[in-house]
């Protein structure tokens, strides 16, 4: 099976959606380990607790890393849907008093995330026909 050409269109939006995709996952490890509680003795408890609570949040994300890979519109589509989950959670979060500087990142990203998501899907569909 051989793959079509892609533009540079499609080329450009899927770069941009990995690496906002990727931002996205970032931001929300340092949100999760800049939030840590200060009761926490042990080092190794702070990680593992940390990343159980990072792999939670990244739960969703997560399922559409096979998708990054045979860059399937369909699934850059359901990943705009997705990026806009977040984008809600993160404005609330964002607005909440004391909130910190990811909140805002988290806002940011998300946006990226969807719009070049968007975009991939639609230049993806018209490289296909």
């Amino acid at each position: 099976m051989t793959r079509k050409a892609e533009s540079k269109n499609t080329l450009t939006a899927y770069a941009m959606m990995l690496s906002s995709y990727l931002v996205t996952v970032v931001i929300l490890l340092a949100e999760t380990f800049s939030d840590a509680p200060e009761s926490i003795d042990s080092g190794l408890i702070f990680l593992a607790s940390g990343l159980g609570i990072w792999l939670f949040k990244i739960l969703p994300l997560l399922l559409f890393v096979p998708g990054f890979f045979s860059r399937s519109h369909k699934s850059a589509a359901w990943l705009s849907y997705v990026s806009m989950l977040y984008f809600i959670l993160a404005v609330l979060l964002a607005f909440t008093p004391g909130a910190s500087l990811w909140g805002w990142g988290m806002v940011l990203s998300t946006i990226a995330l969807f719009i070049s998501s968007m975009l991939f899907t639609r230049w993806k569909k018209v490289d296909e026909r």
